[in-house]
């Protein structure tokens, strides 16, 4: 039996779709006979815990009850395990809690799909599903993806960016370039937060001011970019590795607002089923060429950011041009995106179970690598004097 972790929870302004995501995906994993589920939950204030209060999804209405009844642990490197140890230790009982063989984040937004999760499950060496520490930087940084595929040949939305801090000293420069450079309507969108969370259009100057004084509350780096028109939004989720990966399904998000927003994906319908509830077609109304070059467009993208694990990738679709552009990418996306799979034939177990083999897979071709060097330089050097 293989103890695998789920990560969820975390300090970010997406906590609790986070919950729900991981929620949703331990009720499957459960029917895994090869695994065993250890729910690992980190606070709002960045406190760990484990225990089987956590399985339940309704537990959570109260958060102040859910860390009376979980245990609050913290996570040590094992023999090619993780140990869970009971924070604070006790001189009289046993530390060891639990322990994991591999790692799944499902921690949305900063602290989960920014990569810093992803560098503590490298130094503990366990296989953990998903991107590695490089790829989720890059894929949860608006601008620093748009920069990397823009170098790949691979088609964004014309944009510009910059610090908040420079907007406070700067504002008129910044609103003379961006008007410089890009008609109206625009898109202001903190760097490195999901789920829409600070994302407004912006149809003139007084509009483009409030929308980027909202988004600097939510990151210290903001992307203006050109809004298109009347566009369509279509949607794909690539599954692997650059080893072995598949497509699913592409769909189209319905929404009466300009843009799909927080409340449209997770408020009301969409409390306990997250991205799963709301409206959409599937498989997408599009011509076969443009989905054949969506389909390009991401497997290319997947492939030159090295993600893994499962990824959906939003595209926008200009309406005068009908081209696509590759909005953004979510690496674990609200509802890990098995509606996609669900609707491409593949059951939500198999889409985790694929997930997991990746995460091996990562794994074996990391420990394969030369690590470190077996000479000790020091053994023969002079160091007389370096001391001082």
């Amino acid at each position: 039996m293989i103890n695998i972790g789920v990560f969820f929870g975390g300090t970010s302004v997406e906590h609790e779709v986070s919950i729900i995501t991981a929620l949703q995906a331990i009720a499957q994993l459960q029917k895994m006979k090869d695994y065993n589920v250890v729910p690992i939950y980190i606070s709002k204030q960045n406190k760990w815990y484990t225990g089987s209060y956590l399985l339940e999804i309704e537990h959570f209405k109260d958060l102040n009850r859910v860390l009376k009844e979980a245990t609050c642990i913290q996570l040590v490197k094992g023999v090619r395990n993780a140990h869970l140890i009971a924070s604070p230790l006790s001189r009289f009982k046993n530390p060891l809690i639990d322990t994991i063989d591999v790692g799944f984040p499902i921690i949305h937004g900063t602290g989960g799909e920014d990569g810093s999760l992803q560098g503590h499950l490298e130094h503990l060496d366990i296989p953990y599903v998903g991107c590695n520490v490089l790829a989720a930087s890059l894929t949860m940084d608006k601008i620093a993806s748009k920069l990397f595929l823009q170098s790949s040949g691979i088609r964004v939305v014309e944009g510009e960016w910059f610090y908040t801090h420079h907007w406070l000293s700067y504002q008129s420069d910044i609103l003379d370039d961006l008007e410089n450079k890009l008609p109206y309507p625009m898109i202001v969108k903190p760097a490195d937060i999901g789920s829409s969370v600070g994302v407004q259009p912006a149809k003139n100057r007084q509009e483009l001011i409030a929308a980027i004084d909202f988004a600097r509350y939510y990151s210290n780096r903001i992307l203006v970019e050109r809004m298109l028109v009347g566009m369509r939004e279509i949607n794909i989720s690539v599954l692997g590795d650059s080893e072995l990966l598949e497509l699913s399904v592409c769909e189209e998000p319905m929404t009466a607002s300009e843009f799909l927003t927080y409340s449209d994906k997770y408020v009301n319908e969409g409390a306990t089923k997250g991205m799963s509830a709301a409206k959409r077609k599937i498989p997408a109304q599009i011509a076969s060429d443009l989905r054949h070059e969506i389909e390009r467009m991401a497997a290319e993208s997947f492939i030159a950011l090295d993600c893994a694990g499962v990824t959906r990738i939003d595209f926008m679709i200009e309406k005068e041009t009908q081209l696509p552009y590759i909005n953004e990418f979510n690496t674990i996306p609200g509802s890990l995106s098995f509606y996609l799979w669900e609707a491409s034939g593949k059951t939500f177990i198999q889409m985790l179970e694929a997930m997991i083999q990746a995460a091996f897979r990562g794994y074996r071709r990391k420990q394969s690598l030369m690590r470190s060097n077996d000479i000790n330089i020091l053994s023969t050097a002079d160091l007389k004097g370096i001391k001082k």
